[in-house]
C-alpha cells in the first residue's frame, strides 16, 4: 500500500511542478518559432526580391550531353515560326508560277490572295499611308507571321522585286524564358509590359531587305529529273561570303528564317531530301535547289568498284529540281518595310535607267540614220552632170 501511494503521489507532484512554472514550455516553444522564424527571413533575404510573392519557374534539366556532342531533341514542335507568302496585284505568269513553287518549298508559310493596296494606304488616304509595307504589316499581324515574303512587281510586270523580312508580331510575345517580375509595390508586371513602355530596338520589327529578283526558270520550265517529297525539310548551304561579309550576314539569317522548316510543323514531313544553295557571285546571290540522290548498286561487281571509288556501296549525288533565280540585294531597312537604312548596293542600276538608256541609243540610231539619207539626198542635188555640145549633132 505504500508503494502505491508513492508511485500516485510522484504523478501528483508533476502536475503541481507544471502548474506552478506554467510559463517556462510556452517561453521555449517561443524561442524556437522565433529561431524557424529568423531563419526564415534570412532565407528570404538572400533570395531575390520577386521570390517573395512568386517564385519563378524552374526550368527542366537539361538532357545530358553525349560523347559525340549531337542536339537530343524532345521531339515536340516548339519553334513555332510561320510565314507570310503573298504577292501584288499585276504580277506575270512567269512570277506568278515562282510564287507558286516558292509555296511549294516553304510548307510553314500561309497562302494570302495578290494585294491591292489602292487608296486605302496611299499617302492622305483613309488607311494613314504606309503603301504595300503598312497592307503587309497589318495582314501579318492578323494571320500571326513571324515572317514575310513579298512579290512586287513594276512596269507591267517587268520587273520583279523580292522582300523578305521579320514583322513586328515576332517582337510582340515574350520570351518564354523571362519569368514575370514583381514592382516595388508588390504588384506582378509582365515582360511584354516592359517591353512596350521602354525602348527595345526591334520594337517596329525587322529587318527587312529588298532584292531585285532576275533570270528566274520556275520548276515546269527546266524539266529536271529530280524530285523529292513534298515538304521535306531543306538543307540550307551558303558560300564561305556569307560568313566574312558583314551585311552578307545579316541576309543570311533573313533567309534562314524565311527558307528554314521549323522541326516538326504540322505540314513538313520528317525528311531531309534536298539541299537549297545561295552562293554569292557578281555581287549577286545566286539561288539553286537540288535533290539529294543516294543510289545503291544493282550487283555486286557494282558494289566492289564503287566502294573503291568512293569507299561506300552506294554513290550520293545532287539533282538540280528548281526553281532557279537571281537576287540583287538594293537595301537593308532596320525595320519591317522600311525604316533606317543599314546598307545600299551603291553599284545598283534601277531597270528604268537601262531601259532609257537602250531607249536612248535606240534613238541615237534613228537619227544617224536620217542624217545619212539626208547627207545622202543633198549630195545627189549637188551633183550636176554638164551638157554635152556634141549631144545633137546627129539628129
Amino acid at each position: 500500500m505504500a508503494k502505491k501511494r508513492r508511485q500516485d503521489a510522484e504523478p501528483e507532484a508533476e502536475i503541481e511542478t507544471e502548474e506552478e512554472h506554467p510559463g517556462n514550455r510556452d517561453d521555449e516553444e517561443e524561442e524556437e518559432d522565433d529561431e524557424l522564424v529568423s531563419s526564415e527571413e534570412d532565407e528570404d533575404d538572400d533570395a531575390p526580391p520577386s521570390s517573395k510573392h512568386l517564385a519563378a519557374p524552374i526550368p527542366p534539366p537539361l538532357p545530358p550531353s553525349s560523347s559525340d556532342d549531337t542536339i537530343q531533341s524532345d521531339g515536340k514542335y516548339r519553334n513555332r515560326r510561320r510565314l507570310l507568302v503573298l504577292s501584288s496585284r499585276g504580277i506575270t505568269a512567269r512570277y506568278r508560277h515562282l510564287l507558286e513553287d516558292l509555296r511549294t518549298l516553304t510548307p510553314h508559310g500561309k497562302r494570302e490572295c495578290k494585294l491591292d493596296v489602292g487608296k486605302n494606304y496611299a499617302v492622305g488616304g483613309s488607311g494613314g499611308g504606309g503603301g504595300y509595307g503598312a497592307a503587309v504589316n497589318e495582314i501579318a499581324e492578323l494571320r500571326g507571321c513571324h515572317a514575310v515574303l513579298f512579290l512586287e512587281c513594276r512596269k507591267r510586270g517587268q520587273d520583279g522585286y523580292l522582300w523578305l523580312g521579320r514583322t513586328s508580331h515576332s517582337n510582340d510575345s515574350p520570351s518564354p524564358l523571362l519569368p514575370p517580375t514583381t514592382s516595388d509595390d508588390g504588384a506582378m508586371t509582365d515582360t511584354t509590359t516592359k517591353i512596350e513602355q521602354g525602348k527595345h530596338l526591334m520594337i517596329s520589327g525587322g529587318p527587312s531587305i529588298k532584292f531585285h529578283i532576275t533570270n528566274i526558270h520556275t520548276m515546269d520550265e527546266l524539266k529536271m529529273t529530280g524530285n523529292c517529297m513534298k515538304g521535306s525539310r531543306p538543307i540550307l548551304s551558303f558560300d564561305t561570303s556569307f560568313d566574312t561579309i558583314d551585311h552578307l550576314k545579316l541576309v543570311k539569317h533573313v533567309l534562314v528564317d524565311v527558307f528554314g522548316t521549323p522541326r516538326g510543323h504540322p505540314k513538313s514531313k520528317p525528311f531531309v531530301d534536298r539541299v537549297m544553295g545561295f552562293y554569292y557571285a557578281d555581287g549577286k546571290i545566286w539561288v539553286r535547289n537540288y535533290q539529294i540522290l543516294e543510289e545503291t548498286a544493282s550487283t555486286a561487281k557494282e558494289a566492289n568498284e564503287q566502294k573503291k571509288l568512293t569507299g561506300h556501296a552506294h554513290s550520293t549525288s545532287l539533282i538540280e529540281i528548281g526553281p532557279r533565280f537571281v537576287l540583287n540585294p538594293i537595301r537593308i531597312f532596320r525595320g519591317s518595310f522600311g525604316g533606317q537604312t543599314l546598307w545600299v548596293n551603291e553599284s545598283f542600276v534601277n531597270p528604268n535607267v537601262i531601259r532609257s538608256m537602250k531607249k536612248k541609243e535606240e534613238g541615237e540610231k534613228y537619227v544617224r540614220r536620217k542624217g545619212a539619207e539626208n547627207k545622202r539626198k543633198r549630195r545627189d542635188e549637188s551633183i550636176v552632170v554638164p551638157k554635152d555640145p556634141l549631144s545633137d549633132v546627129f539628129r
